[in-house]
């Protein structure tokens, strides 16, 4: 058993195609695979996949979904939706026509209409500069702040199946160049977020994008956030967050050791839309070696 629901293409901002995505998830042994597009969205980015090819996406996935069933992996369409209050929202009903398997509820902006849309994963020089722009008093606290509510807020709206890389926010945050991520204020913030979703029964991710895209070295959420989902009974799954084909199964060991290191023993899969299954840390593990 070997899974990942966190999967994006050329139709987005991957350097891959779904073809190749797909067969190097084969190759990996993976049994179930979930491609996330990043939405439709109403704000100006080469990040998101443009609704005139919406359709050709859907085709694709359908397309890859049959080819691979009957050699034992699950293929299923998904979209890594965003939360941008007055703009973007995971419910969003123009989504309904794809007939969708499932959504990742995400937070990637920490603007709201009338300023200046940047996202606190975007490349480090660019996040600088933005968010001097931003917050020109300095207060740089205001990142977290704004990054916790949406989340809270996101989680409270629902519709969604998972939530996305629970801590983004810290990407950018080498070394604590914006905030302390040890302040009581950031924490309770976080676990804020942590024991809502606790309360909705959401499912939420160990992204190791963390690993792969970022400096930090680490996986999302981070181990004190993995520990109080795991106090609070939160299921958690794991997903690539794979770009590229090499995203793909490689850093899923590490994430799965500090999984276990906050104290989970077992992951949970999409077997079908709606239908999620449990699995041991271990024997995901060893699908991987």
């Amino acid at each position: 058993m070997a899974f990942s629901f966190h999967t994006h293409t050329l139709f987005c901002d991957g350097k891959a195609d779904a073809t190749t995505m797909a067969r190097t998830a084969f190759e990996h042994h993976y049994t179930h695979l979930g491609f996330s597009a990043h939405a439709p969205i109403s704000l100006e980015t080469d990040c998101n996949l443009p609704w005139d090819e919406a359709d050709s996406y859907v085709y694709a996935i359908r397309s890859l979904a049959q080819e691979y069933e009957p050699k034992g992996m699950k293929i299923f369409l998904g979209l890594e939706t965003e939360y941008v209050p007055g703009i973007a929202k995971p419910d969003d009903p123009a989504y309904e026509p794809m007939q969708l398997d499932y959504r990742i509820g995400s937070v990637h902006y920490v603007t709201t209409p009338g300023e200046y849309p940047f996202t606190v994963d975007e490349p480090e020089d660019q996040f600088a500069l933005h968010v001097q722009d931003w917050a020109p008093d300095g207060d740089y606290r205001k990142i977290w702040k704004r990054y916790w509510c949406f989340i809270s807020e996101m989680i409270e709206a629902g519709g969604f199946d998972i939530i996305g890389h629970f801590d983004l926010v810290k990407k950018n945050n080498i070394a604590g160049r914006w905030f302390d991520e040890e302040n009581r204020a950031y924490t309770d913030a976080a676990f804020q977020a942590v024991d809502l979703a606790a309360e909705k029964d959401y499912i939420a991710e160990i992204n190791t994008g963390g690993i792969a895209r970022s400096k930090r070295g680490e996986p999302y959420p981070s181990v004190f956030i993995l520990k109080r989902m795991q106090e609070k009974g939160i299921r958690i799954t794991i997903g690539d967050d794979a770009h590229t084909p090499s995203h793909i199964g490689v850093y899923q060991p590490k994430a799965m050791d500090i999984a276990e290191m906050a104290g989970y023993k077992t992951l949970w899969y999409m077997d079908a839309p709606g239908v999620w299954k449990e699995v041991t840390l271990e024997s995901v593990k060893a699908q991987l070696r």
